[in-house]
């Protein structure tokens, strides 16, 4: 689920988590567990999904303070490691969550340079006193997927107008060029094991330290007059992308057929429109990935500069802003540090499963693990996805989560060759949970009421007691989060599928759903 501009943060949600009292009586009777284990074991078999490999563990979490003595409810294969798709989202979000803390503020930093041998004015009254020079407009991206119209009431390049705003407060009228420093990420900005054949598809956008519209394009189309063009335009403005070939706008409704084709050449990225569209069929949005997002960041950037009223002479531009220790240039004064707080950014990445914002956190976590309070505008170490896992395995190790035999090649999932094991995962979710309680359940989707499980188990019991994490790549299917027992008890559980047969995929979410419900009875 990639569109949504509504409050991800749902209004009684950390009111209900923190009325239900953790503080669990003592341990089922064995004959309750039983049961239990009997019922999962049915649900499974009546399932029907043939040579899949099921691993489920679903764990009792101990109230404090004895946080050592939980108590495992039931267990299939929790030892072997299996493809997790998206559920590797919690082992990134974790990661980043308790390594910089929620409160961990994610900047950009937007300043100026002398541009000498260029014609510009920047008023500097505001900063001491009135000063003719010849500027460039200078961004160190720092990693923030945020810039879209997620936080900004839909407008795509609301960041920017607030800068511009800025700007304009402090004397600014016209600036030459606009440099972007995109150094805090490695250049690798598609991972390698990423399905070569979906580029295009919004959850394989790449990752970048300059990001907008979570790197991809909005393309619009609407119907135009019968015999006509329909109307195709995309967003974020500025000439990102070109829209070429045509829609032809139709009477009938049976010819309503259209492609839009992502293509990229050497002029950059297009949309190549064909087709037919039923005049009366209403405006549809689809998305499509960007090619270069610093690129497309610049582009919007300077569009809106000029239709704010700052006069933008050259282009946008990549340059290295910063030195090898992050410090920037001794010319570079900053005039605002844009700021997002991680705990937001999790909340996309989970709830909504955004595989993009997963993987500007992981390559984050890469960067500043080692170096979480550096003041300089960037890191001295360079995020990656080798850092990024590097730093997930410490993490890891340093607080005893086991992960035998588990394997981190991406942060999103969104790699096959990802493994992690059932334990592995309730693990991680009990020790979070400890360190962190509501502020950190409360990024995850709620069944029935938003994200990714806003449809499912809508109506049951389980409607805002199960949260979780939802996982889907072809052949997997998982669910991994925490159930608020109507006993008082908080279990963490994880279901894990892979080699779902084809057609299989809405028996195996509907088992899943159905053990989630179970354990809400407990």
């Amino acid at each position: 689920m990639r569109r949504s501009f509504a409050s991800i943060l749902p209004a009684g949600l950390v009111v209900v988590l923190l009325t239900w009292s953790p503080c669990a009586p003592a341990a089922e009777p064995g004959v309750a567990v039983e049961a239990l284990q009997a019922e999962i074991d049915a649900i499974l078999a009546a399932a029907d999904l043939g040579k899949t490999t099921v691993a489920v563990h679903a764990v009792a979490l101990a109230a404090p303070p004895d946080h050592a003595r939980n108590d495992v409810l039931y267990a299939l294969r929790p030892d072997v490691p299996l493809i997790p798709a998206s559920t590797m989202k919690l082992v990134t979000t974790a990661a980043c969550f308790d390594r910089l803390g929620p409160g961990w503020r994610i900047r950009t930093h937007v300043g100026r340079i002398p541009a000498p041998k260029q014609k510009g004015k920047w008023d500097l009254a505001v900063i001491g006193g009135k000063q003719k020079g010849k500027w460039d407009l200078a961004v160190i991206g720092g990693g923030d997927p945020n810039f879209s119209g997620r936080f900004w009431g839909g407008d795509t390049v609301g960041a920017f107008r607030r800068w511009a705003e800025i700007l304009k407060s402090r004397g600014a009228t016209a600036v030459e060029r606009v440099l972007l420093d995109d150094t805090l990420f490695d250049a690798v900005r598609v991972h390698p094991s990423w399905p070569a054949n979906q580029r295009a598809e919004w959850y394989e956008a790449p990752a970048g330290a300059l990001s907008i519209n979570d790197n991809c394009v909005d393309v619009h189309v609407a119907p135009g007059k019968v015999g006509g063009p329909a109307r195709v335009w995309v967003e974020p403005p500025g000439g990102i992308a070109r829209v070429t070939g045509e829609i032809l706008t139709v009477a009938d409704r049976k010819a309503h057929r259209f492609s839009l084709e992502r293509v990229v050449d050497g002029q950059g990225l297009a949309i190549r429109a064909d087709g037919r569209y039923w005049s009366q069929a209403p405006e549809v949005v689809e998305f499509r990935t960007l090619d270069d997002p610093t690129r497309a960041f610049g582009a919007a950037l300077v569009h809106t500069l000029r239709s704010s009223g700052i006069a933008v002479a050259g282009p946008a531009v990549r340059a290295r802003l910063a030195a090898p220790d992050g410090a920037a240039r001794s010319d570079f004064v900053c005039d605002l540090v844009h700021a997002s707080r991680l705990g937001a950014t999790v909340t996309v990445a989970n709830k909504r499963s955004q595989g993009m914002y997963a993987e500007c956190l992981l390559k984050l976590l890469g960067a500043y693990a080692l170096t979480p309070h550096v003041t300089a505008p960037l890191p001295p170490r360079q995020g990656s996805w080798e850092s990024g896992t590097e730093e997930v395995r410490r993490w890891l190790g340093e607080r005893g989560v086991p992960s035998a035999g588990c394997v981190f090649d991406d942060g999103s999932g969104l790699s096959r060759e990802n493994r992690l094991t059932a334990f592995t995962v309730t693990h991680l979710l009990g020790l979070m949970h400890r360190l962190h309680g509501p502020q950190w359940v409360q990024t995850l989707a709620a069944a029935g009421q938003d994200g990714s499980l806003d449809k499912r188990m809508d109506g049951t019991a389980a409607e805002g007691r199960v949260y979780g994490k939802t996982g889907y790549i072809r052949g997997v299917s998982a669910l991994s989060g925490y159930v608020y027992a109507a006993s008082g008890r908080v279990i963490a559980y994880a279901i894990l599928m892979n080699n779902l047969p084809s057609g299989a995929l809405w028996k195996a979410r509907v088992a899943q759903d159905k053990i989630c419900v179970r354990l809400v009875d407990f």
